[in-house]
């Protein structure tokens, strides 16, 4: 995601983003709230990965890719992407890096589809692609509340899922790409990112940065 040495938490839990899709019924899963932090990056490399959230929270909810009642984590280098697929048509993304605790991760996923079905039930279903449509400023309190994962697990407890669903461990990106796609591809044709993201992406992936996230 960033060059190396240039941030991203360091030896610490660090969480990125949290993100609810809707993947039903458009032509690629819209973003109805998203919350970010790129703080611990530094400052003229923020823009750009926080683009790089968008990509990748975007391409990782496609049900070509995550499938509807799946649970997936997504290991590439030291970023992990958790996401939870829903049959009704909502995905929620989580973005952090390696240490944080991946039952965190994927309790934040199941809480906040449901904390967001139930405010937002009946008003979400016929958004048609408008990111960020649904208001709820609600989510980047929770961002900066899960930052420690001690406090995250007080706050979201350990549910038992009320639904089956099957997870997917230690998957990549290269592997979550459909048969014959290229990331590099989906990264030149992706409109989250501008052409200065996708111009500090090729330079990364070309000198095998660290921190990148792709």
């Amino acid at each position: 995601m960033a060059a190396a040495g240039a941030g991203g938490g360091g030896g610490q839990e660090k969480l990125y983003s949290i993100s609810v899709l809707k993947w039903k019924d458009t032509d690629e899963p819209m973003f109805l709230s998203t919350a970010v932090d790129v703080s611990s990056f530094g400052f003229f490399q923020r823009s750009s990965v926080q683009e790089f959230l968008m990509f990748i929270s975007r391409t990782v909810a496609s049900p070509t890719r995550t499938q509807p009642g799946i649970r997936q984590q997504i290991e590439e280098k030291e970023q992990r992407i958790y996401v939870h697929s829903k049959t009704d048509g909502l995905a929620c993304v989580v973005a952090c890096n390696e240490h944080y605790p991946s039952q965190t991760a994927f309790m934040i996923c199941s809480k906040t589809l449901m904390e967001f079905s139930e405010r937002f039930a009946g008003k979400w279903e016929d958004k048609k692609n408008a990111d960020n449509c649904c208001d709820w400023p609600e989510l980047t309190q929770r961002l900066a509340k899960y930052q420690k994962p001690e406090e995250a697990d007080k706050i979201l407890r350990i549910q038992k899922d009320l639904e089956e669903v099957k997870t997917i461990m230690q998957q990549n990106m290269k592997k979550l790409c459909e048969r014959g796609e290229k990331i590099e591809d989906l990264v030149q044709q992706s409109e989250d990112l501008t052409g200065a993201s996708k111009t500090f992406y090729k330079s990364a992936a070309s000198q095998n940065a660290c921190c990148c996230m792709m």
